[in-house]
């Protein structure tokens, strides 16, 4: 069936009936990709001359690119983490304890593990491809319960082609006191992949997901169009993870949405450092009375790459809080697109909701745009946002090399200094450490 993918056009309705037949998926599932791929085909490509929401992201390049693009290859067999590359190796090292692994190499599964404590409690945590076949119906009620395939061009491309990604589902009252990680490496080149991850935790569960992106290889193109769904019930909490490193040949257009009912608590961090174009959408939505989510972000463009953040804050419900907070370094020739807006419904009262968005530019050629905007229906509430860009403090330079400190390290640490406002909000300190890391990294550059 892999062989017969590749003799047929990557993008077309033949290559979505093959990869449905390839996994054996039920009919839903087939008949919701086939509404998908016909949405693909009515619509145009977005154009940043006409588009707002893509006026900042020119993709047109990368559509003439596509035809010459493969699926991703089925991995086959398991690998002992030891042999995995050192680029996986690295983000392996972190001090909390796992309670489950899953390690995806292009399209398919090189390591997975959950610890027994937590699947004789019902928990499922798995690659989805395997999920839609183990437990079908509990996939149905939640894949693409908050995407819709008809939202646009690229929405409706994901879902026709959703290959695999990662399935959580935590049972009511089920509490995972260790990280879950997911890693999603591609080491192949003119690739397109389509990760899916479906997180849903039960009412008073708890759970911590680390999921991530890498890749070292350079050669050719590699586009991914990934979508994310986080579904909190009543009272549930979820610290999300969201970090991408990729190598700086790939194009990343992801489209991530939560939802949290009453008293759900969200915590979610998108990290940023990889990638020739991306462009996040992270989207929290607040159902439920009394709901919180906290949202961080950290990015950082250097030389040729574009990072863009597209967060919307919507209250639809009362007494809900939502904080959020985006800072970047960009450095020469790099570019960052921050576009946020918190949306309060009718009937969302006492909603209490936060953005800002810091850009810090480190070099004349640098460029950020952000652009926060508020649309409020509701009249008993405290909404609040806004954007800054500057430029590197030169009285703290100053006053550190004053102290003896040279040009170098002062800039570094004032650099360093920029990020922990935002750092400080993430609860697990390996991550923490590790986004240090590559914000020294992306500095050394």
């Amino acid at each position: 069936m892999s062989e017969q993918l590749m003799e047929v056009e990557a993008l077309s309705a033949s290559s979505v009936a093959l990869q449905s037949e390839r996994h054996g998926e039920p009919a839903w599932l087939r008949a919701m990709r086939d509404r998908a791929w016909a949405t693909y085909e009515a619509l145009p490509f977005p154009d940043s001359n006409r588009d707002e929401a893509w006026r900042r992201t020119n993709v047109k390049r990368l559509a003439r690119r596509m035809g010459g693009l493969r699926h991703a290859p089925q991995s086959s067999g398991k690998a002992a983490l030891e042999t995995l590359p050192d680029a996986v190796q690295a983000v392996l090292r972190d001090d909390e304890k796992r309670g489950g692994l899953l390690i995806r190499r292009d399209n398919g599964v090189v390591y997975h593990e959950l610890d027994e404590e937590y699947s004789a409690q019902g928990v499922v945590f798995m690659d989805l491809a395997d999920a839609i076949q183990a437990h079908p119906e509990l996939v149905q009620q939640y894949l693409f319960s908050l995407q819709e395939s008809n939202e646009g061009k690229f929405e409706a491309q994901h879902a026709a082609f959703a290959n695999g990604g990662a399935f959580l589902y935590v049972p009511a009252g089920v509490v995972i006191d260790r990280p879950l990680q997911v890693i999603h490496w591609v080491d192949g080149s003119d690739l397109m992949l389509f990760p899916h991850t479906v997180v849903a935790v039960g009412k008073n569960g708890q759970a911590t997901v680390m999921d991530e992106y890498l890749s070292e290889n350079e050669t050719g193109l590699v586009f991914v169009n990934s979508a994310t769904e986080l579904i909190l019930a009543q009272g549930a909490a979820l610290i999300y993870l969201q970090l991408q490193n990729w190598a700086e040949n790939v194009h990343h257009l992801s489209f991530s949405r939560a939802s949290t009912a009453r008293d759900g608590n969200l915590n979610w961090t998108v990290g940023q450092f990889g990638g020739k174009l991306t462009r996040f959408q992270t989207e929290a939505e607040m159902v439920g009375q009394g709901g919180t989510a906290l949202l961080n972000g950290v990015f950082f463009p250097t030389v040729g790459q574009q990072q863009g953040n597209y967060t919307l804050q919507r209250h639809e419900a009362p007494y809900c809080t939502s904080d959020l907070l985006f800072k970047g370094a960009i450095r020469e020739e790099g570019r960052s697109v921050y576009e946020g807006g918190i949306k309060v419904e009718k009937g969302a009262q006492q909603t209490d909701a936060y953005q800002a968005n810091r850009n810090l530019m480190l070099a004349k050629n640098a460029h950020a745009d952000s652009i926060p905007s508020l649309e409020i229906e509701a009249h008993e509430v405290r909404c609040t946002h806004g954007s800054t860009t500057s430029q590197m403090d030169q009285e703290e330079l100053f006053y550190l090399q004053s102290r003896g400190i040279p040009l170098d390290p002062a800039t570094k640490l004032v650099v360093e200094g920029f990020f922990v406002p935002v750092l400080d909000r993430i609860p697990l300190r390996s991550v923490r450490d590790r986004l240090k890391e590559s914000i020294q990294r992306k500095m050394a550059l």
